[in-house]
């Protein structure tokens, strides 16, 4: 379950700046990662851990994604 260290902390950090903001968000990410992965795991009958490994990947990926196409963007 090393995902849950790395990331929301990671995801965090794309997306704000300050400290008090970056640990909000990252809580935030992981409670929602973890009720997606239990729902999930519910409906298919997979794995938990491997679920939320994936659910907070996908997370990742989506942040990533949409941070850099953001910053693309003209203003």
């Amino acid at each position: 379950m090393f995902s849950y260290l790395v990331v929301p902390a990671v995801c965090a950090a794309y997306l704000v700046n300050s400290i008090g903001a970056r640990f909000a968000v990252g809580w935030t990410i992981a409670t929602l990662a973890s009720v997606v992965s239990l729902f999930i795991t519910a409906k298919a009958d997979l794995p938990i851990g491997a679920a939320i490994v994936c659910v907070l990947g996908a997370v990742l990926l989506l942040v990533v994604l949409a941070t850099r196409l953001a910053r693309k963007m003209p203003e």
